[in-house]
């Protein structure tokens, strides 16, 4: 019975951590009517506090993982190459959201496994809610604070596209 349980358990956090969905562009009228994005402050794993509102001007990538995640834990330092080490900080900023809930340890854990330098938020779930996420998942905000991409998964040439775009707006 526990080995039926565990082997249910495994499956379920396999396809939780798989899930697939088309990127889609919130859209693609340059601040249109798009959607406002969900204020929220989050307690960052430096001790730090990520207040959405104090990044106006910026665009912001969200990052929805799960401290242990496979797919999160391979995607992430393609974040930190592609996207973290190649854009201007004063265009972009980035910050990873735990959305499953670990302990600081936990997600210590993940940094070291996955070496990103942008910040990770602590206890993210309630924000993942807000924003509809799953693990794995990525939430581009325009500079005016509007949601203006989502993407199940890390698709580097699609986002770096959309960020291109975003930056130029």
């Amino acid at each position: 019975m526990i080995k039926c349980f565990l082997i249910l358990t495994a499956v379920t956090g396999f396809i939780a951590c798989n899930k697939t969905e088309t990127p889609t562009a919130a859209d693609n009228s340059e601040g249109g009517d798009r959607e406002a994005a969900p204020e929220f402050t989050i307690e960052t794993l430096d001790h730090g506090t990520f207040i959405l509102s104090q990044q106006t001007g910026k665009v912001v990538f969200l990052y929805f993982i799960g401290y242990n995640c496979p797919p999160c834990i391979a995607a992430a330092p393609l974040v930190e190459r592609d996207i973290m080490q190649v854009y201007d900080p004063d265009q972009i900023t980035i910050a990873g959201i735990d959305i499953w809930d670990g302990s600081v340890g936990q997600l210590a854990n993940f940094k070291i496994q996955t070496g990103v330098t942008f910040p990770l938020g602590i206890q993210g779930s309630a924000i993942g809610t807000m924003y509809g996420a799953t693990n794995d998942y990525v939430v581009l905000i325009d500079k005016t604070g509007r949601i203006a991409f989502r993407q199940s998964g890390v698709n580097i040439s699609v986002l770096q596209e959309n960020i291109n775009t975003l930056i130029k707006e």
